[in-house]
């Protein structure tokens, strides 16, 4: 399997699992959910950044940093599309 199609594998799985977690959370929005959804977020948006840059998938430094940013605009939609389509509550408590 070639570099950019490790890639490719790579980037569709964190995104996938990231997905998957919003369901996995949303039922417990309240108690747990929205933190762990926050923090695991993160770091999914930080490793879609930085697998380009380490993977060494071709091109130079500008183009890998260029492919890091353009999956964390992917990742983004995928983390406000996990957090719509798993119909997260937002506001708990108002007192």
């Amino acid at each position: 399997m070639s570099g950019r199609a490790r890639l490719g594998v790579g980037v569709s799985a964190l995104s996938s699992a990231l997905f998957a977690f919003a369901f996995v959370a949303a039922p417990k929005s309240c108690q747990w959910g929205n933190d762990a959804y926050l923090w695991v977020g993160g770091a999914v948006l930080i490793a879609l950044f930085a697998w380009p840059l380490v993977a060494r998938a071709g091109g130079s430094l500008l183009f890998r940093a260029g492919l890091g940013l353009a999956f964390v605009v992917v990742g983004c939609a995928v983390w406000l599309g996990g957090l719509f389509a798993a119909n997260f509550r937002i506001i708990c408590t108002l007192f």
